[in-house]
């Protein structure tokens, strides 16, 4: 007899790991789904949930997330509902019903969902299905950002870096990269670099610029070599050793032709 917590929990590990391109767990993934679709099939709505978000995620199996998804939304699963909502958001294997979407992220976020709140705020935020409401956008968008959700302390950090409150704008974007996220990589680095929000931080800077390099992105790469000629080589190395690349720390050091 199939263990379904200890199967959910194997399952919602793999889906978790799939989402940071690990092979592994996509090969996991195939090897559990049998058992989570008989789970999803006899009518358990957190299976119904994760196996809606495969079949939406990554199989891009529209009629099969929207089946689960839906049956799960109405058995009052929050996951399923803000799922659901992004179907109909987006009108994807559906008609598209942006009236509807809203209902169920605000459904979903009133019962606590963080990433649904982080939805309705980008709804807010562009008055686009609902009207325009920045206070209200900026409050979801801070109880997602307390909740742990990295782009929500992302886009926070961005709006008040927009607005020119650097000191609130470095600190959200701190927390965003402690959270996880890669895209508050280069914004935070070059506050670092330029001491926007803060003193400078040329070490915090470089390790920023080089940890973008984990997701192939190039753009803090470009921030680089002026950067160093202005560090020792202890600074390169240890920013180099935060960021989980000590070869490109120690080919910058040679390729600037000094040691210090």
């Amino acid at each position: 007899m199939v263990d379904l917590e200890k199967l959910l929990q194997s399952a919602r590990s793999a889906l978790d790991g799939m989402r940071l391109g690990s092979a592994d767990a996509a090969r996991e993934m195939r090897r559990v789904i049998p058992d989570v679709q008989r789970a999803a099939d006899s009518g358990n709505s957190e299976f119904q949930e994760l196996l809606g978000g495969v079949a939406l995620e990554y199989m891009k199996d529209y009629e099969t997330a929207h089946y689960y998804l839906l049956a799960a939304a109405k058995a009052g699963n929050n996951s399923a509902q803000r799922g659901l909502a992004y179907m109909l958001f987006e009108g994807l294997g559906v008609q598209k019903n942006k009236g509807e979407a809203v209902k169920l992220f605000e459904a979903a976020a009133k019962a606590g969902d963080r990433a649904a709140k982080f939805n309705l705020a980008g709804v807010l935020l562009r008055g686009d299905g609902a009207a325009k409401d920045k206070n209200r956008a900026i409050s979801l968008l801070r109880e997602a950002s307390h909740a742990g959700m990295d782009a929500a302390s992302r886009q926070l950090g961005e709006i008040s870096l927009s607005e020119g409150d650097y000191d609130t704008a470095r600190q959200l974007l701190t927390s965003a990269v402690e959270q996880g996220s890669y895209r508050a990589l280069l914004n935070l680095g070059i506050m670092c670099r330029d001491g926007l929000g803060g003193s400078v931080d040329r070490v915090k800077a470089l390790t920023c610029f080089l940890r973008l390099l984990d997701v192939r992105d190039g753009d803090g790469f470009h921030e680089v070599h002026a950067l160093v000629l202005e560090m020792t080589d202890q600074e390169v190395r240890e920013a180099a050793l935060k960021a989980g690349r000590v070869n490109e720390g120690d080919a910058l050091i040679k390729s600037r032709g000094k040691s210090s």
